[in-house]
């Protein structure tokens, strides 16, 4: 099948879901989200047109969205996280929302204004095309969506066009943990389904590292991907009457499912990267001119003691703190840079912290709410709070630590996400 016909066909098989019945008042739809991130408030600030049980996970989640910013949903459906995501913004950003089907902006725009949005707007285009001036986006986020695309390199090229110097990409979508069997790659239903279109978590973070992104971070969140299935078996619409057009994809991406171990193969991921304030040097921090400095003489060991997390890097679980994929990526930066980085979790790891003489008196004293505590060549320079990328390079060249803060509930895997 050629590329315009999968576009085509993908096109056909949303826009038959965007006009049956699927929304945010059926039990199994909402557990499609809720198996992939989102909570109870969360949907329950949503009208019934924006859930059609179509997301993979919550990219929200790692967006770290502010007050004022411009936002842009690739690949937006009936507007779920448009609306969410409306919310951080306030009044004084915006948030754009991008798709392909008619049919789906008309429920997205029906759900715009029962809510009453004025700081939203939604266009129809494809995701490689996308109809944004240069430099004019803080944030693009998308749900399951990428994967659709045939030449996902083009969308990276275009994301990052659109993307402001320093501006940001929260994405959820699949990826693929080792080839597909070549039944389920050949099924138009498997590629509808987001599951026959994904490519592999390498080529994944390659691809955005070609169209000129840093700090690529891909994380599998773990999810179950039989969540579809199990809404399929539940009845997706609600009452129980459907036309078979409105059961074709998730019946059908169920029934591929049942062929083989969809998470032996695919993982729901989470990706953050970033696009460098200048084009023309890796360091992102236009105050610090780390280059002009010997590898040699700036090389230094950065140690990071985690509170207990449920994964190495506190990214994973429903309720990621968007702290945690940044300072994730700004560690990759530093070991991009040469320095020896290494990362310790409490709950993996207690041994590096026995012997850490400095870090066990640390703990004796204050307990784990000293925790993150990050040490550089030996001495401490941080505890409590994640500190930011300019404060990691001025370390390294030399300045002096940070008046230690007063030990608090800080945030982290253990204090505000609740993945653990």
């Amino acid at each position: 099948m050629s590329e315009r016909m999968m576009i085509d066909d993908v096109r056909d098989q949303y826009a038959d879901v965007a006009k049956g019945t699927l929304s945010n008042e059926s039990t199994a739809v909402r557990s499609i989200a809720s198996a992939f991130g989102y909570s109870e408030d969360e949907l329950n600030q949503l009208p019934a047109e924006a859930n059609m049980g179509l997301s993979c996970g919550n990219p929200l989640a790692l967006a770290g969205i502010r007050e004022g910013e411009v936002v842009v949903d690739l690949g937006c459906g009936g507007g779920m996280d448009v609306f969410l995501a409306a919310r951080k913004v306030g009044e004084s950003g915006r948030v754009i929302g991008i798709d392909m089907t008619s049919e789906m902006l008309e429920r997205a725009r029906a759900g715009q204004q029962k809510l009453g949005l004025t700081n939203v707007e939604f266009h129809q285009s494809t995701i490689d095309k996308l109809p944004l001036p240069d430099n004019s986006v803080d944030c693009v986020i998308s749900n399951c969506v990428i994967n659709l695309v045939p030449d996902k390199l083009a969308v990276f090229r275009e994301i990052h066009r659109v993307l402001k110097p320093g501006g940001r990409v929260a994405l959820s979508d699949i990826a693929l943990k080792q080839e597909l069997p070549s039944e389920v790659k050949q099924s138009v239903e498997a590629y509808v389904g987001c599951i026959s279109g994904a490519i592999l978590i390498d080529d994944y973070r390659s691809l955005l590292e070609q169209a000129g992104f840093a700090s690529v971070v891909v994380t599998d969140t773990g999810s179950d991907l039989n969540a579809y299935a199990m809404a399929s078996d539940g009845g997706c619409c609600g009452g129980g009457s459907c036309g078979s057009d409105e059961k074709s994809l998730h019946d059908g991406l169920a029934s591929v499912m049942q062929s083989f171990d969809a998470n032996a193969y695919a993982a729901s991921v989470r990706v953050h990267a970033l696009k460098q304030s200048s084009t023309n040097s890796v360091n992102i921090i236009p105050v610090l001119n780390l280059q002009s400095i010997s590898k040699e003489k700036v090389m230094k060991t950065v140690q990071v003691y985690d509170k207990p997390m449920c994964c190495s890097t506190g990214i994973c679980g429903p309720d990621v703190d968007p702290v945690l994929p940044q300072f994730a990526a700004d560690l990759d930066w530093l070991k991009g840079q040469g320095h020896n980085v290494e990362r310790y979790n409490l709950a993996q790891q207690p041994q590096a912290f026995i012997e850490n003489k400095t870090i066990h008196q640390v703990l004796s004293t204050a307990g784990t709410d000293c925790l993150p505590v990050v040490v550089v060549n030996g001495e401490i320079v941080s505890q409590t709070v994640y500190p930011s990328r300019e404060d990691l390079a001025a370390w390294i060249t030399g300045a002096p630590a940070k008046k230690l803060l007063p030990v608090s509930n800080a945030g982290g895997c253990c204090g505000t996400s609740g993945c653990c």
